[in-house]
């Protein structure tokens, strides 16, 4: 029975259309994409985090400097005065000799603490670096991802756009009667047609009655399960 047969093409397509868009579906909640956006949006973060620092450290380096060659003339305007023979007082010139102690003091630890800044800025810019090339190598992977993406979800588009094509030309062909049948039987079963194996039903797994076997068999007529009503088909493909 060719309207029998049109249903069984419709139901295969019908499902296939589900397979295709549990496909879209499952590929629109990959976590991979999210996953390397959170990576990128982290890593960018820490980039400005760092960059930050680095010209934080920078400002204090300067401000330091500025201090330390200020340092350095007061100590040199002291022992120009110190060695020069002008001062000839005593006090004062211990005076001016233990204040030249205290900037010499200063300038060592502001020189240690400039070291440390150094050190720190260099620190900062290696894992400037470390971020940049990983930053890369993950956009890069996240633009194939991307383009992977839009490939496979076009393909399945257009595949879903062909069944869709498919579903329509036969769904055109089949008796209104016996469409509206199989939409009902669908509606409330999940599917309509049951193909029968090893003499039972598929939908119900109810063992078919041999005069109503021979009946699906012979395909004149549709016939349904007498137990879930789902239609039967019977087909000689294992």
């Amino acid at each position: 029975m060719e309207q029998l047969e049109l249903l069984w093409e419709l139901q295969k397509h019908e499902d296939y259309l589900k397979i295709i868009k549990k496909k879209l579906e499952d590929l629109a909640k990959t976590s991979y994409i999210e996953t390397m956006t959170i990576r990128i949006e982290t890593l960018e973060q820490g980039l400005n985090d760092k960059e930050k620092s680095l010209e934080r450290n920078s400002e204090l380096f300067r401000k330091n400097n500025l201090a330390l060659k200020d340092l350095n003339y007061q100590l040199s305007k002291i022992e120009k005065e110190l060695y020069s023979g002008v001062v000839t007082d005593l006090k004062q010139l211990d005076y001016m000799d233990k204040e030249s102690e205290v900037i010499r003091d200063d300038i060592n630890k502001l020189e240690i603490d400039m070291l440390s800044i150094m050190e720190d800025m260099d620190e900062i810019r290696q894992e400037i670096e470390k971020i940049k090339i990983e930053h890369d190598k993950n956009k890069e992977r996240f633009k194939e991802s991307i383009l992977e993406y839009e490939k496979i979800t076009n393909e399945l588009r257009e595949e879903a756009r062909k069944e869709m094509d498919f579903i329509y030309d036969i769904s055109s062909k089949i008796e209104k009667d016996i469409y509206e049948k199989y939409s009902s039987i669908k509606e409330n079963k999940g599917y309509a047609i049951a193909v029968i194996k090893e003499d039972e039903c598929s939908g119900c797994h109810v063992i078919i009655p041999i005069f109503l076997l021979d009946k699906v068999k012979a395909k004149e007529e549709i016939v349904q399960c007498e137990n879930c009503r789902r239609i039967l088909y019977y087909s000689t493909n294992p």
